[in-house]
């Protein structure tokens, strides 16, 4: 079993925004209070996944089950948390609008999901997914819509904020409770832990700002602006609900690009990529959020995280309409002051000097960059997991390289 430390990326927000002491960002944690955030937990490493907020069924097959549910780790998170607990009580938060706890508690959360267990020791997850398929729930089975497993899980979701229980697995948990007999059980989903300030982040990196409307959505902001509804949801951690972003809300836009998609249901990013003359690989790069193995590239609101449908299917590089920003169509001259890293694009608007206690994640969640385009802008740092250890402390990155500053490569 390997060991893990602390903290997990547990969602987009707090994933993105966890850093050192005294960082570059201006966060500053005592030394005991940054011991416990960065302890060791000896868990297998799938349980770092666990703080996601996703529905969290079976992780493999019962041996696999076994050793992320394993009592070790299960004493483990009980101990981290209560370390995390006692040494930052005069520091409730993180930063604004993030407990310092909920690193911990949303991995806690998952775990109980993954690990839920019947009276007979079966996990539940796999006798949920082991359940006949059906359209409603009146066409359930009543032992399996009465089962211990069924509703346990709704209830433990229910009971938690860190899960993606919502209004509609709420009217299945109240439909268990009016048709299956026993003690009812509250419906109702959990007010959030995590308040974001609802603010677009300091630096902006295209520049652009848009106030969302009045029956806005992401879908529509993405199609009028011809910009990745995933990136335009993944640089701007107070857009919460992308079927009604908060009307006056303000959103930092990411680069435009030429030709946007519909994705519909059943739709894969290879199928995808050859019906639009590109590659899959192409469709992951350009739309921020979309994961390595593109298993998120559909998403709808009843799935977490919920950003539209509407994807780049061309290479963003374009500064959205209603505003010019100071560098992105000019190369701007090294800084004078300290060293270029090796590999970063001479064609460069904006460079940023890394300082000690950064991380690539501080470094695009301050300046709201997708993590694919800095990438490629400096190719000393690899890829998305080996970001952080290739950064060097004083070295001088781009931030902002020019639109088609790739087109050639």
């Amino acid at each position: 079993m390997a060991a893990l430390r602390t903290p997990f990326p547990t969602d987009r927000w707090v994933g993105r925004k966890t850093i050192a002491v005294c960082s570059h960002t201006g966060y500053c944690l005592t030394t005991a209070y940054e011991s416990v955030l960065y302890q060791t937990i000896n868990c297998d490493p799938y349980v770092k996944n666990l703080g996601q907020k996703v529905y969290h069924g079976s992780p493999g097959d019962t041996a696999f089950t076994g050793t992320v549910c394993s009592a070790t780790c299960s004493t483990a998170l009980s101990t981290a948390r209560r370390r995390i607990a006692g040494s930052c009580a005069s520091t409730p938060e993180l930063f604004q609008g993030y407990p310092v706890l909920s690193p911990i508690d949303s991995i806690t959360a998952g775990w109980n999901e993954t690990c839920l267990k019947d009276a007979n020791g079966g996990y539940c997850n796999a006798k949920i997914e082991a359940f006949d398929d059906f359209e409603e729930l009146v066409d359930m089975p009543k032992d399996q819509l009465c089962s211990f497993c069924y509703g346990e899980k709704l209830r433990m979701m229910q009971r938690s904020p860190y899960s993606t229980y919502d209004s509609l697995r709420a009217e299945t948990l109240q439909y268990i409770n009016e048709n299956c007999g026993g003690t009812t059980s509250p419906t109702d989903p959990q007010l959030p832990v995590i308040t974001p300030n609802g603010t677009v982040p300091e630096t902006c990196a295209t520049g652009v700002k848009y106030t969302a409307q009045a029956g806005d959505t992401c879908n529509s902001i993405a199609k009028a602006k011809s910009i990745s509804g995933s990136s335009l949801y993944y640089i701007n951690p107070s857009l919460v609900d992308c079927d009604a972003p908060a009307a006056g809300s303000e959103l930092c836009l990411p680069l435009t690009c030429e030709t946007t998609y519909d994705v519909k249901e059943g739709d894969g990013c290879v199928a995808i990529g050859v019906d639009q003359a590109t590659t899959w690989q192409n469709i992951i790069k350009w739309n921020s959020g979309v994961d390595d193995r593109c298993s998120n590239i559909w998403s709808s609101p009843a799935t977490t995280p919920y950003w539209g449908n509407v994807i780049c299917v061309s290479a963003p590089g374009e500064i959205p309409d209603g505003s010019v920003v100071s560098g992105n169509g000019t190369v701007v001259d090294p800084p004078s002051t300290g060293t270029v890293a090796q590999g970063t694009t001479e064609l460069c608007g904006q460079y940023f000097q890394v300082q000690e206690g950064a991380t690539c994640s501080s470094i695009i969640a301050g300046n709201a960059v997708p993590i694919n385009l800095f990438l490629r802008a400096n190719h000393s740092l690899r890829n998305n997991e080996s970001c952080s250890q290739y950064l060097r402390v004083g070295l001088w990155y781009c931030l902002l390289p020019v639109r088609d500053f790739d087109s050639s490569l």
